[in-house]
């Protein structure tokens, strides 16, 4: 009388197990599945943008490690992803208008600049947390907003490790020359538009910490060029890249 149910039970609990098994196999693997576009000239820019500022970075000699994509991401104000390993991921439609725009350009920069400093700063192996499904930290959004199936939940990266990559960023962007106060001024225009970003990515935190940096930046620019010449100068010096 018990031999029938007992034996549904184990049927029951297998196809549990395996329903559970084809659930982390996919979850694992869907970083890879993010929907890409090819182009080639949208490519060739992505590439020479990141490889300038990959060659003023800590991973100057890694850069043939990296893996750029484009993705026409759902959710219009995702500009860029980093997952870990070296695989970035930008907006489609932001590059398509930076290849035209000077604007957009610099938001390009901008995006491109904060992405690979998630990967110098590893912040996707950070405390020996594993990747799952887009590589990012604390519960975000719906995999819908990649173009993935709307049950794929993502990971942000804490709002912290989103400072310090603007904060690396802004780095890098001193290092190659590039004015900083556009930096800012991106982030003031996101503001004059009322926008205000997401629990990760708060647009005041951002403009205030990257007006900080950028005073900080003209301080000690202000500071060298008043400094007295001690004859001994490396002519060469300011153009070298540490």
């Amino acid at each position: 009388m018990t031999a029938k149910p007992i034996h549904r039970s184990r049927d029951q609990l297998l196809f549990c197990v395996a329903i559970t098994l084809c659930v982390l196999f996919v979850s694992c693997s869907i970083k890879a599945k993010i929907p890409t576009l090819s182009d080639d000239r949208l490519e060739h820019l992505l590439r020479s943008e990141a490889e300038r500022i990959i060659a003023v970075s800590e991973d100057r000699d890694n850069f043939s490690q990296y893996q750029f994509f484009l993705s026409d991401f759902p959710r219009r104000d995702l500009f860029g992803i980093s997952i870990g390993n070296r695989q970035i991921y930008i907006s489609y439609r932001l590059a398509s208008i930076a290849l035209t725009d000077p604007a957009q350009l610099w938001l390009l920069r901008q995006t491109v600049a904060h992405e690979i400093a998630h990967e110098t700063a590893g912040h996707a192996n950070r405390a020996g947390i594993k990747q799952v499904n887009s590589g990012f930290f604390n519960l975000g959004g719906s995999g819908s907003d990649l173009g993935l199936p709307w049950y794929v939940r993502l990971y942000n990266y804490s709002t912290d490790k989103e400072l310090e990559a603007d904060a690396i960023g802004l780095g890098y962007w001193n290092k190659l020359g590039w004015d900083c106060g556009i930096w800012v001024r991106i982030l003031e225009n996101f503001q004059e538009q009322n926008y205000i970003g997401d629990r990760f990515h708060p647009t005041d935190k951002r403009l205030q910490q990257a007006q900080n940096i950028c005073k900080l930046h003209g301080d000690e620019k202000s500071s060298e060029r008043s400094a007295p010449s001690t004859g001994n100068e490396n002519p060469r010096s300011s153009s070298q890249v540490n």
